[in-house]
């Protein structure tokens, strides 16, 4: 690992997370409903989850949606912008919006506004890791691999510093 990070949550924390998280997604969902990881950084932790939730007996259909608000950046723009839109239609569906964080909630709450308008017959939220730090949050995430108390700036499981670091195994906190 690069010098300047600290590891938060390891592969072990994660892949023992993950089938309890499976579990607790079946039990309020049931086996059969819609994934729609968010792009770009939803990705890692939404094959993780889907490979849970199919052993743990889910059947999910998978679409993607791209987002984008950070661009090269660390602080959001605060404008979302659909860079990828679903393929198949939500109407009348339930929906599991699958994301890597959710810190200002902008981008879940953008999805969830799209398939609302779309029809979607139940939205929620799955998130790898929630900062319930971050007060005045208008959405929430209902199901969570991981809280985080601080607003540290993560990376590692799909999170990025600019493109990089994405694919580490960890999550992990850049020191500043």
């Amino acid at each position: 690992m690069a010098d300047g990070m600290r590891t938060i949550f390891t592969t072990e924390d994660i892949d023992r997370r993950l089938g309890e998280l499976a579990g607790e997604i079946i039990a309020g969902l049931g086996k059969q409903f819609t994934m729609v990881p968010i792009l770009t950084g939803g990705f890692i932790f939404a094959a993780d989850l889907a490979r849970a939730l199919t052993r743990a007996g889910a059947d999910p259909e998978i679409d993607f949606i791209q987002l984008s608000s950070y661009g090269t950046g660390r602080v959001s723009s605060g404008e979302i912008q659909l860079v990828k839109d679903v393929t198949a239609p939500v109407e009348g569906q339930t929906v599991l919006l699958v994301d890597d964080v959710l810190d200002s909630g902008k981008s879940v709450s953008f999805a969830r506004d799209l398939f609302t308008a779309r029809g979607a017959a139940r939205i929620m939220t799955c998130v790898a890791v929630d900062k319930t730090s971050i007060k005045g949050r208008d959405v929430k995430a209902e199901f969570r691999l991981f809280d985080m108390p601080d607003n540290a700036f993560l990376v590692g499981y799909g999170m990025d510093d600019a493109g990089s670091l994405r694919g580490l195994p960890t999550i992990s906190a850049l020191n500043d």
